[in-house]
């Protein structure tokens, strides 16, 4: 027969197994970033850093970001599924033509294209990269650079 401390032991290690590794730590929102401002460092050119919430959009009269959505990280999943990511939409102000549809990045830098994985891009975009510097998904904002 079992004993009760059998059965008490057998119990917390199995809610224990169910346990998975420390929630992700948010990073803190900066205070301040450039928007709209080029800086040239060697043969990489940013365009501009932003700090927007979901919802959220800016311009420059000529390239247009929106934030699509936040999207939180899958608990106790490692790889892809554990990553925040971001949902971006690029669009040309004057008439608010879409050149990228809902663009999902996680955090660090992305390459752009108008191939895999970014077949809805339009060349029109005029970006090589973006950079995703944080992603707070409890406070659903995103921190980013975009590149020429």
């Amino acid at each position: 027969m079992f004993s009760l401390t059998f059965l008490f032991t057998a119990a917390v290690a199995i809610l224990q197994g169910g346990c998975c590794a420390p929630q992700r730590v948010e990073q803190p929102r900066p205070d301040k970033v450039r928007g709209w401002k080029e800086i040239r460092d060697g043969t990489v050119v940013s365009i501009g850093m932003f700090v927007l919430k979901k919802g959220e959009s800016s311009d420059n009269g000529e390239l247009g970001v929106q934030v699509i959505d936040i999207i939180a990280p899958k608990p106790c999943s490692d790889g892809y599924a554990g990553m925040p990511k971001v949902v971006l939409s690029f669009y040309r102000p004057s008439d608010k033509k879409v050149l990228c549809d809902e663009a999902i990045f996680t955090e660090g830098g992305t390459s752009m294209g108008t191939g895999p994985p970014y077949p809805h891009c339009t060349p029109e975009v005029g970006l090589s990269a973006i950079s995703v510097n944080a992603i707070n998904a409890k406070e659903d904002w995103v921190w980013f650079d975009l590149r020429k």
